[in-house]
């Protein structure tokens, strides 16, 4: 059977977070904002209504395309992209078209680079509301600075797909912290253009729209490319583009309409508004205000000693990643695989906050003495515990980390032995498995605040002797 391949592109807008919207002064956020009260007559498109461009909206998704490695061509526009929907009551919406302000860059997947093709900036629409049988429209929404950033279709899975936009929310998110990035807030959304080919002849495209989860991205594209794979005889030899939608309670595609060209939107630049020289923004400056990716924190962290798998819990999670960087600079460098295994499967029982974090000397010294004395998860959680809601002392977590001294443990081993002979004399005549039974006796007794290693070599020693 002939081979067919994969090919996705993406094209994924991002909600900026800045005050105002993209091209007047209203504010950015109409979260639980009355229906049309958040508007003006520049984002209502009123006659007469001149629009003037954001100028932060614009050194954001100029941040971003450094921070996704675009070039910066030295003029870009806007245009006018005519269609008629309800919630367009202008009839075109300001976007750029052939001159955008960032082209090219990628994003790196595991081993595969998935190239861009641009990043452009425009304003969003409203929102319809279907109530009752009615569609009501809410133009809160209009005149959101919106960033689109494009791929080429280069992406070969539906998996892969999903991966790509995990990175990509975190990067606009946490790397150049431009968007909020929920997918469920509507703040990043994706339209997923798919196709599959022989070499030879190529399957329609189809269009995915307004997907709103990586989860429904990846089961969409899925019910898609099994279609196009099992309709392979039937593809036309006319290349065909379509728009289909997703059916989310039913796991379905549908077919809604023929997908439109370039042509069919009569771009032309917004007359107005001025182009704009790319020289006027400091590159450099923006440079210096973007974070570091996850995945060179990850080598920093692994640089400490932390095992990958683990510094990968570390870098992906914000609270982890702050009380890493708190308490690791208190440690030696000795110290710091058990602090990645102790933040990363948290061991200390709850997540951290700004408020743990100032008492990290305390937590270097609670993870310095785990890993001489071994801690048992119990004790190292109750110890943690008292730092956290009760902020005791570098004195006191030291008394309680030496809670059970050798001596004590004797006591506490001989006693489970001698209330236990029949187990004790089984064990003797070579039922050596139950030492299990008596390091439970012990841990049933301290309440598991000992060294595990250290209790397991004295019942040894004494069941031997």
């Amino acid at each position: 059977m002939t081979e067919l391949k994969t090919k996705i592109g993406l094209e994924i807008h991002v909600q900026l977070k800045t005050k105002s919207k993209m091209f007047c002064g209203c504010n950015n956020d109409a979260q639980g904002k009355e229906p049309n009260s958040v508007v003006c007559p520049v984002c209502l498109g009123l006659p007469g209504s001149l629009p003037v461009a954001n100028r932060q909206a614009i050194e954001w998704t100029m941040k971003t395309g450094i921070a996704l490695n675009c070039r910066f061509p030295s003029i870009a526009k806007f245009d006018r992209k005519h269609y008629f929907y309800p919630d367009l009551p202008k009839g075109y919406q300001i976007s750029q078209y052939d001159e955008p302000f960032c082209l090219g860059g990628f994003v790196e997947i595991d081993d595969n680079k998935i190239n861009l093709t641009r990043i452009h900036l425009e304003e969003d629409a409203g929102k319809l509301v279907h109530r009752n049988g009615n569609s009501l429209v809410d133009l809160n929404r209009a005149g959101t600075p919106l960033m689109e950033i494009v791929t080429e279709p280069e992406i070969t899975s539906p998996k892969m797909a999903g991966d790509f936009l995990r990175k990509l929310q975190k990067i606009v998110r946490d790397v150049v912290e431009v968007s909020e990035a929920s997918m469920e807030k509507g703040h990043m959304r994706c339209d997923a253009n798919i196709s599959v080919n022989d070499g030879q002849k190529m399957s329609p495209i189809i269009e995915l729209k307004n997907l709103n989860s990586f989860k429904f991205v990846e089961k969409s594209l899925t019910l898609v490319d099994e279609k196009l794979k099992n309709e392979y005889e039937s593809w036309p030899e006319q290349r065909a583009k379509e728009t289909w939608g997703y059916d989310s309670v039913n796991n379905k595609v549908y077919i809604q309409r023929r997908k439109e060209e370039a042509a069919d939107y009569r771009y032309f630049p917004e007359p107005d508004l001025p182009p704009i020289n790319s020289n006027e923004f400091d590159l450099q400056k923006l440079q210096t205000e973007i974070k570091q990716d996850e995945d060179s924190i990850v080598m920093q962290i692994t640089d400490l000693m932390v095992p990958e798998n683990l510094a990968k819990v570390i870098a992906g999670n914000k609270n982890k990643l702050q009380a890493f960087k708190a308490i690791s600079g208190l440690l030696a460098k000795d110290d710091t695989p058990t602090l990645g295994r102790v933040l990363a499967n948290n061991e200390f029982g709850f997540d951290f906050s700004a408020s743990d974090q100032g008492k990290s000397e305390k937590y270097s010294k609670l993870i310095h003495l785990s890993k001489e004395n071994g801690l048992h998860k119990g004790l190292l959680q109750e110890i943690a515990k008292k730092i956290h809601e009760n902020n005791i002392g570098i004195e006191e977590v030291e008394k309680l980390a030496s809670t059970r001294n050798e001596g004590d443990l004797d006591s506490v081993v001989e006693a489970a032995i001698a209330r236990n002979p029949s187990e004790l004399e089984r064990y003797k005549k070579g039922e050596k498995q139950l030492v299990g039974f008596f390091m439970g006796q012990v841990m049933k007794e301290t309440g598991g605040k000992v060294n595990p290693q250290e209790a397991n070599k004295i019942l040894r020693d004494k069941l031997e002797k």
